[in-house]
């Protein structure tokens, strides 16, 4: 609630009142969060990631992300102190980057040798394409555009649990991985890019299915690269 004042949640104190209880004693004092503190909360952070994948980093502004949400701007400073603080927030609200492949990293199943290419792809752009996660995604991504130190962690810490979780495929490591997972990442990287950041036609709009049967082949280039020694 905002007292009219710009700042957030600000009541006047009341009166101390006297025990209506029995015996005199004195009731309990309230203790938690506000309510509906923790809906405001999701409601700023949901505001602030549409406009991130919007406008990138720099196009944004805390004044624009409260006026998204209907708050007080000061009420986004209350929460989350700069507009950094709700980047992070947002970003990590919506998408774990630290263990994005995890689960599969834990998968005891492999692909077939003529599958890998397809699973790599699918996996991946499966973030993406998750209209929960998207928004995150394309909020690192684009920000990164401006090379902003604000989302380059995460979008190496991305790239580079990707690029571990290709060599999974990988029967064995030679001088030639490097340069293999660097550009299996490059080509993921770059039509993620182009389909969901940009949204450069005609990718942004064909159907995902067909959109696999163009790509895989490119990537399957890599593999049967990597197998040649």
């Amino acid at each position: 609630m905002n007292a009219g004042n710009g700042i957030p949640y600000a009541e006047k104190a009341e009166p101390r009142r006297r025990s209506a209880t029995r015996g005199g004693h004195p009731p309990s004092a309230r203790s938690g969060r506000r309510p509906g503190e923790n809906s405001t909360k999701d409601q700023i952070l949901t505001a602030a990631l549409d406009l991130f994948a919007a406008k990138g980093y720099s196009g944004t502004t805390i004044r624009a992300i409260a006026g998204e949400a209907g708050v007080d701007p000061a009420l986004v400073h209350h929460f989350f102190s700069t507009k950094e603080g709700v980047f992070h927030a947002a970003v990590n609200s919506r998408l774990s980057v630290s263990s994005l492949f995890d689960a599969l990293a834990d998968d005891d199943s492999r692909p077939a040798p003529e599958d890998r290419a397809e699973w790599v792809a699918r996996t991946f752009l499966s973030f993406w394409e998750d209209e929960s996660t998207r928004p995150a995604m394309v909020a690192i991504y684009r920000t990164g555009l401006a090379d902003e130190s604000t989302s380059r962690t995460f979008r190496d810490r991305i790239e580079s649990s990707m690029g571990n979780f290709v060599l999974r495929l990988v029967p064995e490591v030679t001088e030639r991985t490097e340069v293999f997972t660097s550009l299996m990442s490059a080509q993921l990287a770059g039509l993620a890019m182009l389909r969901y950041v940009l949204k450069v036609e005609p990718l942004a709009s064909v159907d995902f299915e067909d959109l696999l049967t163009w790509f895989v082949p490119a990537l399957n280039v890599h593999f049967d690269k990597l197998a040649q020694g």
